[in-house]
């Protein structure tokens, strides 16, 4: 087959695959931006296509439903922890981990926005019980602490894992609450603390700094 005839067909498909994906960009754009100003509940479907300009039929092909817009406003941060953070950890021991992962996640909810995390904390969210890469950067910071003999063999790291997200989920919902009014960095590290004044039994604190 003579070489014109290939090419037009594989421009087309990259010309599609292009509109795909700024459609997509668009929809999930505009959904964020009414759960904004009507919360998570009161962003309707169809007021989300009006906006995006798009049909119920064309969102449908991207997004099975609102929950799925949600998931997107998760990558970023998942992709954040996944590269940046870990590479953050390396060389540090068991407490100075978990000060960064602290940190670090305080961090990232504050440049996610107040309002956005507002869309995020309501009671459909079914994401919150989903494993991410947070709770596998989390889990190898454990993994680490056992493996200094910081932390018991018999540790549950996923049962550690989630008490660890209810502490930091705890502090961020108190935060939206108050309308962002407290550093939130220095909340969650202050939480750290107490978890590990409960955890560890010192005759001299080790040294978070």
């Amino acid at each position: 087959m003579p070489l014109s005839k290939i090419m037009p067909k594989r421009n087309k498909v990259k010309m599609v695959y292009k509109k795909s994906a700024v459609t997509r960009e668009r929809i999930c754009m505009a959904a964020i931006a009414l759960m904004k100003e009507k919360g998570y509940q009161g962003a309707s479907i169809r007021d989300i296509c009006k906006k995006a300009s798009v049909s119920p039929g064309t969102f449908y092909s991207y997004f099975e439903s609102k929950l799925d817009i949600l998931k997107e406003i998760y990558r970023p941060g998942d992709e954040f922890f996944r590269t940046s953070v870990v590479k953050e950890l390396e060389g540090k021991d068991f407490f100075q981990q978990l000060r960064v992962f602290f940190s670090s996640y305080a961090r990232l909810n504050v440049d996610t926005g107040l309002d956005v995390m507002r869309v995020l904390f309501n009671p459909e969210n079914e994401w919150f019980t989903q494993p991410s890469s947070m709770q596998g950067v989390l889990a190898g910071i454990i993994r680490h602490g056992i493996d200094s003999s910081i932390l018991s063999e018999d540790t549950d790291i996923g049962q550690m894992v989630d008490n660890v997200f209810t502490v930091l989920r705890g502090v961020c919902y108190a935060w939206c609450i108050y309308n962002a009014s407290f550093d939130l960095e220095k909340r969650m590290l202050e939480h750290l603390d107490y978890m590990l004044d409960g955890m560890f039994k010192f005759k001299e604190k080790p040294n978070l700094q």
